[in-house]
């Protein structure tokens, strides 16, 4: 670990399989590197801080010929020109399942403190500045949120979220069975959509 001012620059030596070799990545506040290429001769992929614009991550079972033998934490980290650097760990028969675990909540936690909580911000002051917002196909303005045209607006006083460990839902109070669901894995930065909504959800209704 390597000290860049206030910051740190993180590094982790990645195995996405106990037979593949180490890979080094890179968490810096100004650039994500990761030795994803085939031969070690070649240079690693970086992208800057100004380029980073999508994440998303979650864990894949690895299914038995009757049961899950394993696990798979991913993480995907995508630029501007549609590069993306894909994060794998691979836990089969419970190998080394502890640690993977830890390291994937670690390098997912540095990706938010340094890329997308700043992506949340930006949203955020975009929707103080009486802006509307539109991320994932949602649409935010200060009295209400289109999540899906079918549903319509749905004010801010009845907008119920639900968090669970592999996505977030939106729904109506009034109507519970019209909801959307994102999913962390899938969607690219649902995590971002989950900080941006939960945020304005706690200005406006501090005491709920």
């Amino acid at each position: 670990m390597e000290k860049t001012g206030t910051n740190e620059k993180l590094e982790f030596m990645v195995r996405s399989t106990i037979l593949d070799r180490p890979r080094l990545l890179v968490i810096d506040p100004e650039f994500i590197e990761f030795d994803d290429q085939d031969r070690v001769s070649e240079a690693p992929t970086r992208f800057l801080k100004t380029e980073i614009d999508g994440l998303r991550y979650g864990v894949k079972a690895i299914q038995g010929y009757r049961f899950r033998i394993g696990r798979i934490y991913c993480i995907d980290v995508r630029d501007t020109s549609g590069r993306v650097i894909k994060i794998r760990l691979k836990s089969v028969y419970r190998v080394r399942l502890k640690l993977l675990g830890e390291k994937y909540q670690q390098i997912t936690n540095v990706l938010f403190q340094y890329y997308f909580h700043d992506m949340t911000r930006h949203y955020l002051r975009q929707f103080r500045e009486g802006r509307s917002v539109e991320l994932l196909g949602v649409t935010l303005n200060s009295h209400a949120v289109l999540f899906d045209k079918k549903v319509g607006w749905v004010s801010w006083d009845f907008l119920g979220t639900k968090r669970y460990w592999h996505y977030y839902t939106l729904y109506s109070e009034e109507s519970p069975n019209d909801y959307r669901a994102f999913v962390f894995l899938d969607d690219w930065n649902a995590g971002v959509l989950r900080g941006l909504i939960e945020t304005i959800l706690k200005e406006k209704f501090p005491s709920r």
